[in-house]
C-alpha cells in the first residue's frame, strides 16, 4: 500500500482559525494510501483511519523544526515513503531537504502555494513576534522593518529567491490555489508540473440559511491596518446617511480596537457599530446566517476562506479585490467586489443589497452553489487524493 509522508503543515493541527491543514488531512479518506503527519503538536483529532498523525513536540519552533527535518530525512533516506508532500510553503520560503537533493527518488507535491502577502510595518511586526514567541513592541520593530524593507530587494530578495525556486526545482507537483498564483508560479517553474486546487469550507459547519430582511451586517478578522477597517467604517457613514437603522457587527481583536472605536465615535457611526471581539465560532456562524451582507475590505489577502464562510452560510459578501478575489466571488453574481482603499464603491453595494431583498436571496443562493460546486473540502480532498494516485502509478 503506497504511503504519503507529509510535513510541514501548520505546527499544529487543529480546527480553529479555519483549520486549513486539519481539514484537508480529515478528508483523505482512502483505503488505498495510508498517509503519515509529522507536525508539533495536535488539538484535534483527525476521522479517517488511513490518516496518522505523529506529534513531534519542541520547546521552540527552531527545536520543533531540527526535529522535523531530521525525521523527514530519515524516512525519505530509507525509502520509507512512496510520496512526499511539503504542505505547507510560504513564498519565498524553501525545504532544506528538497534545495540539498537528499529526498532521494521519491516523487514531491508542495501545496497549497499562494501569492505572497503584501508586508506593512504591522504586518512585519507579526511575523516578528510570531517566531520570538511573545509580542514585541512596534517601536523595537518598526526600525527593523524600515532597514529590512531597504535592503530586501538587494540582499535578502536574491537568496530567499534562490532557495525557494529550488524548492520548486525539486517538486514534481506543484499546487497552486487560484489562477492568480498560479501565473505567478508559472514565471518560476515549468507549468506541467502546476495543478490548481483551491483551499475550502465545510458546508456542513457552515450550514446555508437564507438572509434575514434586516439591515444587520457582518465583518470579520483581526483589528489591524491590513484589514481596512478605517475604510469600512467611512462606508458606513455614508451607508447610514440613507439606513439610519443599519447596524454593523465587527468580529475580532487587535492592536487597532481603541483607535477604531475612537474613529466610530468621530464619526458618530458609534451607536450602530458593535465591536464584538473575539468570540468562538458558533456566535460568528450565528450572525453569519441571518446578515444582510459580509463586508471584507482587506488590503492584502492569500486565499480568504472567511469569505468562503459567509458565503456558504448564504451571506452575500462584498469583497476588496485582493488576490484571487475575483475568481471566488464573481462580481454581481455571489456578490460583489470592490476596489482597495475605496469607501464609496463600499457603500454603493452595501445600498444596493439593503435596497433590494431579492436581489439579496438571489446571490445568497448562487454564493452557496459556488461553495458546494467548487470549495467543499470533500471535493478538494479527492482532487490530492487523485494527485497522489498519478504520482504512485
Amino acid at each position: 500500500m503506497p504511503r504519503v509522508l507529509i510535513g510541514p503543515t501548520k505546527t499544529n493541527i487543529h480546527n480553529n482559525e479555519y483549520g486549513k491543514s486539519y481539514n484537508l488531512l480529515n478528508n483523505l479518506y482512502d483505503d488505498n494510501f495510508t498517509v503519515d503527519i509529522y507536525t508539533r503538536t495536535v488539538s484535534d483529532t483527525l476521522s479517517p483511519e488511513n490518516v496518522t498523525v505523529y506529534p513531534l513536540g519542541g520547546s521552540n519552533r527552531i527545536s520543533f523544526y531540527s526535529k522535523l527535518y531530521y525525521r523527514l530525512f530519515t524516512e525519505l533516506r530509507k525509502g520509507a515513503a512512496d510520496i512526499y508532500h511539503h504542505m505547507n510553503l510560504s513564498y519565498r520560503w524553501f525545504n532544506p531537504i528538497l534545495v540539498s537533493g537528499l529526498h532521494a527518488d521519491i516523487p514531491v507535491v508542495v501545496g497549497p502555494c499562494q501569492t505572497g502577502h503584501a508586508i506593512m510595518a504591522e504586518e512585519f511586526n507579526r511575523m516578528l513576534s510570531f517566531w520570538v514567541g511573545r509580542n514585541l513592541p512596534r517601536p523595537l520593530t518598526d526600525p527593523l522593518h524600515t532597514i529590512v524593507d531597504a535592503t530586501r530587494d538587494v540582499i535578502l530578495d536574491p537568496p530567499r529567491m534562490d532557495l525557494f525556486r529550488r524548492t520548486l526545482d525539486a517538486a514534481d507537483r506543484i499546487v497552486v490555489v487560484d489562477q492568480e498564483a498560479y501565473e505567478m508560479y508559472a514565471d518560476l517553474v515549468d507549468e506541467s508540473k502546476l495543478r490548481t486546487i483551491p483551499l475550502g469550507v465545510d458546508p456542513d459547519v457552515f450550514e446555508y440559511s437564507e438572509p434575514d430582511d434586516s439591515q444587520e451586517l457582518v465583518a470579520i478578522g483581526s483589528l489591524r491596518e491590513r484589514k481596512g477597517y478605517d475604510i469600512l467604517f467611512e462606508a458606513f457613514d455614508q451607508i447610514q446617511e440613507e439606513y439610519p437603522e443599519v447596524h454593523l457587527h465587527v468580529f475580532g481583536d487587535g492592536p487597532l480596537e481603541d483607535e477604531l472605536v475612537a474613529q466610530t465615535k468621530r464619526l458618530d457611526i458609534d451607536e450602530n457599530v458593535t465591536f464584538h471581539g473575539y468570540v468562538d465560532q458558533s456566535i460568528v456562524r450565528e450572525h453569519l446566517s441571518r446578515a444582510r451582507a459580509f463586508i471584507h475590505p482587506s488590503r492584502s489577502e492569500g486565499f480568504s476562506l472567511v469569505r468562503l464562510e459567509a458565503m456558504s452560510s448564504g451571506c452575500p459578501v462584498v469583497v476588496t479585490d485582493v488576490s484571487g478575489a475575483n475568481e471566488m466571488v464573481r462580481d454581481g453574481k455571489e456578490g460583489f467586489v470592490v476596489p482597495i482603499e475605496s469607501p464609496e464603491p463600499i457603500a454603493d453595494a452595501v445600498t444596493t443589497l439593503l435596497s433590494d431583498y431579492e436581489l439579496t436571496k438571489q446571490i445568497s443562493r448562487q454564493a452557496r452553489h459556488r461553495v458546494e460546486e467548487k470549495y467543499d473540502w470533500r471535493k478538494i480532498a479527492e482532487e490530492y487524493l487523485d494527485l497522489y494516485r498519478s504520482l504512485s502509478t
